[in-house]
């Protein structure tokens, strides 16, 4: 396939112009063009091959339409396959670290940051029907006792987009307050402007899903309208603070959107990247059964960055 010089080189001829531009038609017609004379094509109508409003390149060797629409598929293996997957991590996202609490030492409350107050207990879970392992956080039966447990690790970056997902169950849906999700408070502490995001539920209110957020200087919290169970319930949380805006997904519901007070800037403590608190408001046990968490973030610790 010929190569074409700069306009101030060579004069305007028609088989230039057929190189150089981009040439809509039927996908019919477009196919029986000769690709060592044309660049690209837009397909207005689907046929021959192509796809309507899909683009395509002619190959160099002149011998096939490469649809540059989308990314094909790759496995990142070699330079022709997207380039070495450890490039991603090593050269494009150092910083990034996707961390996975699901693992057997993962559901030990030894990993983790503990707390109580009054007649709370944290101990670890095997459920007698599933064998599904858990951190059981239990409230014991005096009123407003709280059971915590925080995951410390590298800073998140709340000026990158990030997301948390955990797995829960609460035993029994009434009387109760909880708190899960990343550098949120203690439920037993007052609501702060510390930059965070967490699902939450205070059955004081009502019984629904909540979804609080700060950004430094104010939080606030909103109701999804979807109602709690005494069941094991999904929950994702994904972060876009260039929006700025928060998504909320509670098992398969839609996603429900916050975008008051949503953290763009700084980043969360080190000892405090995940938290789930839970405490009751009543004389009887609200136990919390946390079945895995997982956060994917970039991180502000400046050693990561070499």
């Amino acid at each position: 396939m010929a190569d074409y010089l700069p306009w101030n080189k060579t004069p305007a001829s028609d088989s230039r112009l057929n190189r150089v531009t981009v040439i809509p038609n039927t996908g019919a017609n477009l196919a029986t063009y000769d690709k060592s004379m044309h660049g690209l094509f837009i397909c207005t109508a689907t046929g021959g091959g192509l796809i309507v409003n899909h683009l395509y390149m002619c190959s160099a060797d002149a011998t096939t339409l490469i649809d540059i629409s989308g990314i094909s598929p790759h496995m990142h293996a070699d330079d022709s396959t997207g380039g070495p997957i450890i490039d991603l991590f090593r050269d494009g996202n150092p910083s990034f670290v996707n961390l996975w609490l699901t693992k057997t030492q993962d559901l030990k409350n030894a990993q983790w940051i503990t707390a109580i107050t009054g007649t709370a207990a944290i101990t670890d879970d095997i459920d007698g029907t599933t064998g599904e392992r858990s951190i059981k956080l239990a409230t014991g039966a005096t009123t407003s006792s709280g059971a915590t447990i925080s995951y410390p690790h590298l800073k998140l970056d709340f000026t990158k987009e990030s997301f948390f997902q955990t797995k829960l169950r609460i035993s029994t849906a009434s009387s109760l307050a909880l708190h899960t999700g990343v550098n949120c408070d203690d439920v037993t502490a007052a609501d702060s402007n510390t930059r965070k995001y967490n699902a939450e539920v205070c059955t004081a209110t009502n019984s629904n899903w909540f979804l609080r957020s700060a950004d430094g200087g104010a939080n606030s919290t909103s109701d999804s309208g979807i109602a709690m169970t005494a069941n094991r319930v999904a929950i994702m949380i994904k972060h876009f603070p260039t929006a700025p805006l928060l998504q909320m997904h509670v098992d398969q519901a839609a996603a429900f959107e916050k975008t008051t007070n949503i953290p763009t800037t700084g980043e969360t403590a080190d000892n405090n990247v995940i938290k789930h608190s839970v405490k009751n408001n009543t004389g009887a046990d609200r136990p919390l059964f946390m079945y895995g968490s997982r956060l994917a973030y970039v991180t502000s610790a400046s050693w990561f960055h070499g």
